[in-house]
């Protein structure tokens, strides 16, 4: 069955996702939150990343709630995040983490359907942590040295009759094919698209099961924030 997250808002109870500026504000605000209660449990992020969420207030932004706009569409991994947050020791505990390396497009025809790809370098998972980085790149995990990438593969992008879209496709990881289906918000600022989403993975489903699974709990959350900019075929 798919994996589905029912709302990816600011304002819904398990959510962050764009609506306008002040959605990308309030995402911000949340992950501070997560960064400084991991820091409470000795897991704050060991990094200074700059992300690309101060957009050029002088462009008008548009959420888009129909279609997306018609064109090749690259990630730019300067202002955009791959992140999630897993829990431990029974669900006691929080883990947050991001990947560091990732690429992507999204193409999008005249009559408004969407097809692409983001590729993900599972070497470039950061937790703060180091042993637990090299743990979570081992075989136990991502076995990043037989399987270099993971990746998710966009079918289709449409509309929801709400605020947001309903993109749907296919995650690979390790020898893994999972079906996801999530909602995204999306805005175009300028000449640029920001989509955000939210979607929660059974890793055991995905085949990241652990010898003592007792003390990782089985569901971990994404979050994604892309920003994406008009580039030639």
């Amino acid at each position: 069955m798919p994996e589905t997250e029912e709302d990816p808002r600011p304002d819904a109870d398990h959510g962050a996702g764009v609506r306008g500026a002040s959605g990308a504000q309030e995402h911000e605000r949340e992950r501070e939150h997560d960064h400084d209660h991991a820091h409470d449990h000795g897991h704050e992020h060991e990094h200074e990343h700059e992300h690309g969420h101060d957009h050029d207030h002088d462009h008008d932004h548009t959420l888009l709630s129909e279609r997306l706009p018609e064109g090749l569409w690259r990630v730019s991994p300067e202002s955009s995040e791959v992140n999630f947050r897993a829990r431990t020791f029974f669900g006691l505990l929080p883990v947050n983490g991001y990947f560091g390396d990732f690429a992507g497009e999204l193409r999008v025809d005249a009559d408004g359907h969407g097809e692409g790809f983001l590729t993900v370098d599972t070497n470039s998972i950061h937790t703060g942590i180091e042993r637990r980085d090299q743990h979570l790149r081992s075989a136990d995990f991502f076995h990043a040295l037989a399987h270099p990438e993971m990746s998710f593969s966009v079918s289709a992008v449409e509309a929801s009759g709400q605020e947001h879209l309903n993109m749907s496709g296919t995650l690979t990881l390790r020898t893994r094919e999972l079906a996801l289906a999530f909602p995204v918000y999306a805005i175009l600022h300028g000449d640029h698209l920001h989509i955000e989403g939210r979607v929660q993975i059974d890793h055991h489903g995905a085949g990241l099961g652990w010898k003592r699974p007792g003390l990782v709990g089985a569901r971990v959350r994404a979050d994604v924030a892309l920003t994406l900019n008009p580039a030639t075929a």
